[in-house]
């Protein structure tokens, strides 16, 4: 059959119609599965590329060189140096303080600030005070005609060594609360507390800030206290049982104590043999790491960031090393004429054993910080924003808020949070009442800045670069260049709390 004109072309429109529309639907489905792809790595994980980033408005393109994914780069490099002091033996390995691991990092950042032309690098050397390693410890539970070993249990973090081998009876007192202990008796025997951490925090109920448990345990005359710690996973841990606690103890994680606590729920009698050796260290040293670049000025910034760190301290304090060597490298490429005041780098020492290098600065106020108008510590800075599904405690795309604390004027905290704003920098509603952390000794000297987060995870063998997100670093380096160049506008006096 011959179509007529009017036909042919109808023929014609009706056959490209479903053409643009087989078109359309491939452009709206094939570009998607692949972008779905693409933005998902091999373990199905959303890959960090593809994370919320706030993109830089014209006045902001000088921070343009600040690259999270380089920052992520510094931090494996700085955890390499962890991992190659790892002790399986002990579990007591990292970038520990008086060792081997910190003057390692102490060396990197000192070879980067060369690699970057600071001026006047040189190192200050602190005697450290006797320091707690375990030599050797052995932890077994007996129940049911079983003997059991945890992965995850080490000695509580400077606690007292056993006097030999230790064999007790256990109790299980949940978590330790008055009501827990009420009608118990813990003369003499092995007390296992479940300690619940703050959601977000390394923070645990048995604390004496909290519940109190590892207190009620000593003075209920336990022999030796353990705490496990967390509700997700099983994280082995470097904590204290806390202050004027001479009880011999360790914590193990969640997954281990279940066990535990399921061979009492089955109502078995549970013994715990327990030898703990301590090497108590002396004549060890640490030395904190200077570098300057120059202005043209008297007048200085300070920017700290600790070296030491447990395990392969990702988070602790890669991060912040990562954070400080970030903001060198940056004001390095700025000629000196451009920078109004000296910049002074400090990798500093000891941060987990007293902080000999920020103590240092706070007792020498009068000479060491004459003409320092702001410190910046670079601490904890970006860690991802923990959920729990479960039994497990899983990451999300978005860094986690940090505690935050300004010690200056109104025009300081202004500019610092209009700063964090600007490049999305999380925090609480609420300014803390101190500083903690590194800047700790020091923050009430002159006018300081920091932002610090410790999740669950920190003091873990689970604080790994995978936690460090690298959009938190980009955007907390580029909120602190900020700071900066925006105090260097403003006059000594304008910074200082009134």
């Amino acid at each position: 059959m011959q179509l007529r004109p009017r036909e042919k072309n109808m023929k014609i429109i009706s056959a490209r119609l479903y053409t643009l529309l087989l078109t359309l639907i491939a452009a709206l489905f094939i570009p998607f599965s692949t972008a779905q792809e693409s933005r998902l790595d091999a373990d199905g994980n959303i890959r960090e590329d593809a994370y919320i980033r706030i993109p830089l408005n014209e006045e902001n393109q000088r921070y343009a060189d600040i690259d999270g994914s380089r920052m992520k780069q510094l931090v494996q490099e700085v955890v390499d140096i962890s991992l190659a002091n790892r002790d399986d033996r002990t579990h007591y390995w990292g970038r520990i303080a008086g060792t081997r691991g910190e003057e390692m990092a102490r060396e990197y950042v000192e070879a980067k600030f060369r690699e970057f032309g600071l001026n006047d690098i040189h190192a200050q050397e602190f005697d450290l005070p006797t320091q707690w390693f375990p030599e050797s410890y052995e932890i077994t539970v007996d129940a049911g005609g079983e003997t059991y070993q945890f992965d995850s249990m080490v000695p509580a973090l400077r606690s007292s060594a056993t006097d030999g081998m230790l064999s007790m009876n256990a109790v299980w007192v949940g978590t330790g609360s008055a009501a827990d202990f009420a009608g118990r008796d813990l003369n003499g025997k092995a007390v296992f507390i479940h300690s619940i951490p703050a959601p977000g925090s390394m923070g645990h109920s048995a604390g004496s800030s909290w519940e109190g448990a590892i207190q009620r345990a000593q003075e209920r005359g336990a022999r030796a206290i353990f705490v496990i710690y967390g509700i997700s996973d099983n994280f082995t841990i470097w904590q204290g049982l806390g202050r004027n606690i001479n009880t011999p103890g360790a914590f193990l994680g969640y997954e281990d104590g279940n066990v535990i606590k399921e061979l009492f729920g089955k109502g078995l009698d549970v013994r715990v043999n327990m030898e703990v050796n301590i090497d108590y260290r002396n004549e060890l040293k640490t030395a904190s790491i200077f570098g300057t670049l120059p202005g043209t000025s008297d007048e200085e910034i300070y920017v700290l960031a600790h070296l030491d760190g447990y395990f392969e301290a990702a988070l602790d304090n890669a991060s912040g090393i990562s954070v400080m060597l970030t903001l060198a490298e940056h004001f390095a490429a700025i000629p000196q004429s451009q920078r109004r005041r000296n910049i002074i780098f400090v990798g500093t020492a000891g941060h987990h054993v007293g902080s000999p290098g920020s103590r240092w600065m706070h007792d020498n106020r009068e000479t060491a910080l004459e003409d320092a108008v702001l410190m910046i510590n670079c601490e904890h800075v970006s860690v991802k924003q923990t959920v729990y599904w479960g039994p497990e405690m899983r990451m999300t795309d978005i860094p986690s808020p940090r505690r935050w604390w300004v010690n200056g004027s109104n025009q300081l905290i202004d500019l610092v949070l209009d700063s964090y704003q600007e490049f999305g920098v999380s925090v609480w509603d609420h300014m803390e009442d101190r500083a903690a952390g590194e800047m700790g000794s020091v923050a009430l000297d002159l006018p300081s800045v920091q932002i610090i987060r410790s999740p669950e995870i920190k003091h873990t063998h689970m604080d790994i670069p995978e936690w460090v997100p690298e959009v938190g670093l980009e955007s907390v380096a580029r909120a602190f260049a900020r700071i900066i160049d925006q105090a260097n506008k403003l006059d000594r006096s304008e910074l200082r709390p009134m």
